[in-house]
This record gives C-alpha cells, structure tokens and sequence, in this order.
C-alpha cells in the first residue's frame, strides 16, 4: 500500500443535500501514522474532523446492523441466509475510468 505523505483533497462533483454547495473530503496524515479524514463545505472554513480508524469502525457497524436485519427479513419469508446472503453480499458496480487511446486519462 502506498503511504500517504502528504494531503489529499477531493471535492465531490454535485451539490450535497440541501446546502447547494459540493462537499470537500481532506485526507491528512499525522506523523504517527494514522489518518485524518476533513469533510466540510466548499467555501466554508468549518470542517468534521474523524480519524479514518473511526469511520472504518462506524461502516462495520452499520453493515452489522444491516444485515441483522437483512436475516430477519429472510427468517420472516423463509429462506435460508446461505442463499440471501448472496443477494445480501452484492455490491453496485463500480465505475472506472477509461483510458483513452493516446495515453491521457
């Protein structure tokens, strides 16, 4: 994995909800290692300040919440959770960037 020295800044296309501005994600790396993750408003000064172990936490949390209640609604229609954890485990297809032929992105 490649480390992370230095700050990376993202600005998501598209307003985010009803603030009409994009939303900024920062990543900044801390000298001991672990990561910051800075999500704010474009154009405001205020940012949400986690640590990135702490949104990894949080994200297995809620899978855990919902496929509690992915297996009770097989349990309510009968079927087994070997087969609708199949349906349960498929993630959207993720979009990729196409390379153009003469090499640019």
């Amino acid at each position: 994995m490649t480390r992370l020295n230095y700050i990376v800044e993202r600005v998501m296309p598209g307003n985010f909800s009803t603030y009409g501005k994009p939303l900024v994600m920062l990543l900044v790396p801390l000298r001991d290692g672990n990561t910051l993750l800075v999500l704010r408003l474009k154009g405001q000064r205020v940012g949400y300040v986690v640590h990135l172990a702490d949104v990894y936490r949080l994200a297995a949390l809620w899978h855990g919440n919902k496929e509690r209640q992915a297996r009770a609604v097989a349990r309510k229609n009968g079927v087994p959770w070997r087969i609708a954890r199949k349906q349960f485990n498929t993630l959207p297809p993720i979009p990729r960037r196409v390379k153009k032929k003469d090499g640019s992105p």
